[in-house]
């Protein structure tokens, strides 16, 4: 059996008075009596008065009978009472777990001025569930550990790190009808101690041209004992067509004969 809205409006009525008859008694007594009511009273400022149904409101300049808006002379709710929460809890979620001005504005739209409501709305805020969920903050993560290559002091480019970029566009020759354009990728090696970056060319995507850039690095820079490079989604691609992953025979068999190492960093790392 469902109620109709002059059922739920007159229940609505009916609570609210037996709730303001609990905790502003003398104030509705001085209304009904037509006593002042006293300066101390927490809702003096309201100017508050009595509706057609008995209910304390907030009083203004217009008269109630002049005025349908429920939001123009809202009925005063003390905070202390459980009926606060449960109005506030109700349009909290009605205005989809906004902030407090939002559900500060839907409570008093709505017709309902809850003293003292800044406080009770925020403390109502602060223990949702939901909105610890939405406005949480994130978590940060700690860095792992540093490999002993990067910190400890050795000779420049003992251990090195590469990382392939490219490619450019680059005019190799000239000719009748104009020039010819190739393309031209670049290996950057830096050292893990000193921080120091060397750069070499790489004419194409293969174990020849990479072993090549390494031939020519090792008599400038020294033999390294350790290489690193990164395996990340953008660079797995790269390590297929540029053969520089250790298990090609003719990478592996090159770096065996000068006494390197090659680690895969893993990836998004």
């Amino acid at each position: 059996m469902f109620c109709t809205p002059v059922e739920m409006s007159r229940a609505r009525s009916i609570i609210i008075r037996f709730v303001e008859q609990e905790i502003y008694l003398e104030e509705v007594t001085c209304i009904i009596k037509g006593r002042p009511i006293s300066n101390d009273s927490p809702i003096i400022k309201l100017n508050p008065v009595l509706d057609k149904d008995g209910v304390l409101s907030v009083g203004g300049c217009l008269p109630l009978e002049y005025l349908t808006q429920p939001g123009k002379h809202p009925v005063v709710i003390p905070r202390s009472n459980h009926i606060a929460v449960l109005i506030v809890w109700h349009y909290h979620q009605q205005v989809a777990h906004r902030g407090r001005y939002i559900t500060e504005g839907a409570i008093r739209t709505a017709g309902y001025w809850i003293v003292g409501s800044k406080g009770l709305v925020s403390a109502i805020i602060h223990k949702c569930v939901i909105c610890h969920r939405l406005r949480g903050t994130l978590q940060t993560l700690k860095m792992a550990d540093l490999p002993a290559d990067r910190v400890n002091p050795g000779l420049p480019f003992t251990s090195v790190g590469l990382d392939v970029f490219g490619p450019w566009n680059i005019v190799t020759r000239r000719t009748r009808g104009g020039s010819a354009d190739s393309k031209r990728w670049f290996v950057l090696v830096t050292c893990m101690s000193t921080r120091a970056v060397h750069i070499e060319v790489l004419e194409s995507l293969s174990a020849s041209s990479l072993i090549n850039a390494l031939r020519r690095l090792f008599p400038i820079c020294g033999p390294a004992k350790l290489l690193r490079s990164y395996k990340g989604t953008n660079f797995v691609g790269a390590c297929k067509e540029l053969n520089l992953n250790a298990d090609k025979p003719d990478v592996l068999n090159y770096l065996r004969g000068k006494g390197c190492t090659w680690i895969f960093n893993p990836p998004h790392s």
